[in-house]
């Protein structure tokens, strides 16, 4: 039960610290909070920007548009499990 309550907590950790842009100017990824991303210079002029965590990805033909759009999804909101 132990081992939940901390995958749980590192998961919140991860969602919200990924709410802030890195100094690439990157939200982290809206599904698991990972700012371990695929978003080089091929990448953005093949479409896409994805997490290698989770494999979440959005697509598109502009890579600003693509990046203003990444940075405005929601953050993945979820409540915690709480054991009494």
């Amino acid at each position: 039960m132990r081992e939940k309550e901390f995958e749980q907590i590192r998961l919140a950790q991860a969602i919200f610290a990924g709410a802030e842009k890195d100094k690439d100017g990157y939200c982290g990824c809206p599904e698991c909070g990972s700012r371990d991303l695929l978003h080089d210079g091929n990448s953005l002029d093949n479409g896409y920007i994805k997490c290698i965590d989770c494999r979440f990805a959005i697509t598109g033909t502009d890579p600003y548009e693509m990046i203003l759009c990444w940075n405005l999804i929601n953050r993945k909101s979820f409540q915690l499990k709480i054991p009494f």
